[in-house]
């Protein structure tokens, strides 16, 4: 059992390592600054309840997107806390999060500012932050080239959830029909 215990922990270790130069690699930080990085995707890991195998994953997509190592720490706290919440994968609650920031980066939304809303929303109507997410990510991006707000995207999303019991999905594949044909008929 011991000898199974060092080799756990030595496989462990390894894979923490392998981990961070894939990260490192793509951020270009200094072996203090890795070191930084790495105390602090451990707190996320241990403050959402994640395995660091799951942190990694999100962090190394985080960091694929072109951000520096404290808005990947975090944006990786965001979308972890969003995937438990929403019951979605981390690199789904990832995807959502960025897709959301992303569509809306022109009004200055914060991810802690989208996963309060989407908090918000979920927990004033009987809506799953799962169908806001996968709403926003269909139809994010045409709702803002159709002068329409997040709020007011949420809002439509909850609205029509509320009504119609439609999954997330479906509702933003609507609503991205409905903003492209209003922007054609401009």
């Amino acid at each position: 059992a011991v000898t199974r215990g060092f080799k756990e922990l030595v496989t462990t270790t390894i894979e923490v390592e392998k981990s961070l130069i894939s990260i490192n690699s793509i951020l270009g930080t200094t072996a203090g600054q890795l070191n930084q990085f790495k105390k602090e995707i451990f707190d996320v890991a241990r403050n959402t309840e994640q395995s660091f195998a799951t942190v990694a994953d999100a962090a190394l997509e985080l960091s694929r997107q072109g951000l520096k190592a404290e808005e990947v720490t975090k944006r990786l706290n965001d979308s972890l806390v969003l995937s438990r919440l929403s019951g979605l994968g981390a690199t789904e609650a990832v995807a959502g999060l960025t897709a959301a920031i992303n569509s809306f980066n022109r009004t200055g939304i914060t991810s802690e500012e989208v996963l309060n809303k989407l908090s918000a929303a979920a927990v004033s109507a009987a809506v799953s932050e799962r169908d806001l997410i996968e709403g926003i990510k269909r139809a994010g991006s045409v709702a803002i080239q159709a002068g329409v707000s997040f709020d007011e995207l949420v809002g439509v999303i909850t609205a029509v959830q509320e009504k119609t019991a439609r999954g997330g999905a479906v509702i933003g594949n609507s609503f991205k029909t409905i903003f492209t044909r209003i922007q054609s008929i401009d």
